[in-house]
């Protein structure tokens, strides 16, 4: 227990030597600066939808948020964990080390579980600061918080699958740019077939942020988190048959 627990502090100390961190307060950032954007028809689109200006700002926060910059920042900082060893050729260093190999991968995968949480906590704090400097919500700033709340945990967890995925895919393929082409390409596919998609929309990782919007059944949610486990465990077996040359 206490070498798991080293392996996890020492994968958070390499992360000083990425932008990993980094990107888990800018990419929540600019999802609030393309939000702004919708201040301008901000009164429309409330009187459209029959909601309060405050909810119809977070509903289109939450979806640039869950359908394009939440699937780009995982992808990236999978991408920067894996290449902590493959950048400086250190795999073979690593795998020597007298820890099981599986506890090395599930080392990356808490850490890069850790900033997707941060990054939605900073998207939390940001979108707040957005609603109270703009007077979105004056008299119900304590709702809005709970809302937001509500729907960022549903993407959050809705998001392990997609990080888990690109965390395998990451320490499979050695190419830095082949690597992030998958999380690119496959994140265009969701964007451009959402409507194609259909149901299989919540069975496809980089759509299932934006379906955790519409807050699933509970056996969805349940399936996300077996998934998950499944592809980190599939991830974890094929370090310990990994071989280094």
């Amino acid at each position: 227990m206490n070498r798991w627990i080293d392996c996890v502090r020492a994968e958070h100390a390499k992360l000083k030597r990425t932008f990993a961190r980094g990107m888990a307060i800018a990419a929540p950032v600019c999802a609030v600066l393309l939000s702004l954007f919708v201040l301008a028809n901000l009164d429309v689109l409330a009187a459209s939808k029959g909601i309060a200006r405050w909810e119809a700002y977070l509903d289109s926060l939450l979806r640039i948020w869950a359908s394009f910059v939440l699937p780009i920042m995982a992808t990236l900082q999978a991408v920067l964990i894996a290449q902590l060893e493959h950048g400086n050729r250190q795999w073979k260093y690593l795998l020597a080390l007298p820890v099981s190999r599986a506890s090395l991968y599930v080392a990356k995968s808490v850490n890069l579980f850790a900033l997707l949480l941060l990054g939605h906590v900073v998207l939390w704090l940001a979108a707040m600061a957005a609603c109270a400097a703009f007077g979105l919500a004056p008299d119900a700033l304590g709702a809005a918080g709970g809302f937001l709340a509500g729907r960022l945990g549903g993407t959050f967890v809705a998001a392990l699958v997609l990080a888990a995925v690109q965390l395998l895919v990451a320490v499979r393929l050695e190419s830095f740019v082949a690597a992030i082409a998958v999380g690119l390409v496959a994140t265009l596919v969701a964007l451009l077939g959402a409507s194609t998609l259909g149901h299989a929309a919540g069975y496809y990782p980089w759509s299932m942020p934006m379906h955790a919007l519409q807050v699933p059944q509970a056996a969805w949610w349940i399936g996300v988190l077996a998934a998950t486990v499944v592809v980190t465990a599939l991830g974890a077996q094929w370090l310990r048959r990994m071989q280094v040359h």
